[in-house]
């Protein structure tokens, strides 16, 4: 009977280890997937910005007319000289992202990306300014000069490179999400266009 008494002590202390393992490893792996969620979260919250490329330009335009009488006899001339600079922007706004953590299945959800848009900001600036009294510029003739002026500077807008930034750009942001997910071991359900290319980029 005596002999048996230790070997019962022994067995309670292996099961009581066994169940001290089982709590502490699970209390681990509880820990390490709410820090995964966690640090997944705070990256995807940190690409909710504006996704920026940039070009600037800047040209002259110069506009000359006359008026003329008794054929002619007789012309006034003036002459308008702008400074034309516009600021093209091409920009994905992420705040429009929508991504969705399911934490049980340790997957990301990306839905839906914004579409590309492209904008123009203009200054103009009068550079020289010829008229004389006989033949003055209007309001309206200056505000239609600067329109034609400006419209003339974007026809120089490279699109097509501006388009490739913004892209490029764009996707350096979203591998983040991906190399996040390829570290704590998620999957990526990616339903946009930009899946293949990002899936090739950060292979899992």
């Amino acid at each position: 009977m005596n002999k048996i008494k230790p070997f019962i002590k022994y067995i309670a202390a292996f099961v009581a280890g066994i169940i001290l393992t089982y709590f502490i490893v699970n209390w681990t792996e509880k820990d390490t997937k709410v820090e995964a969620t966690h640090t997944i979260a705070y990256g995807i919250e940190r690409l909710n910005k504006m996704v920026v490329a940039e070009q600037n330009y800047a040209n002259f335009y110069s506009h000359k007319s006359k008026t003329s009488y008794m054929g002619d006899l007789f012309s006034f001339d003036k002459n308008l000289l702008l400074k034309v600079d516009i600021r093209a922007q091409a920009s994905y706004d992420l705040k429009q992202m929508k991504v969705e953590l399911d934490s049980i299945n340790e997957t990301i959800y990306i839905r839906s990306i914004p579409e590309l848009k492209i904008e123009t900001f203009s200054d103009v600036e009068f550079f020289e300014m010829n008229q004389s009294r006989l033949n003055q510029f209007t309001k309206d003739e200056i505000n239609g000069i600067k329109k034609r002026a400006v419209e003339e500077v974007k026809k120089t807008i490279d699109q097509t490179d501006l388009k490739q930034q913004a892209h490029e750009q764009l996707i350096s942001n979203l591998e983040d999400i991906y190399l996040l997910a390829k570290i704590y071991g998620w999957k990526i359900e990616d339903t946009t266009k930009y899946a293949q290319e990002l899936e090739q980029k950060v292979k899992f």
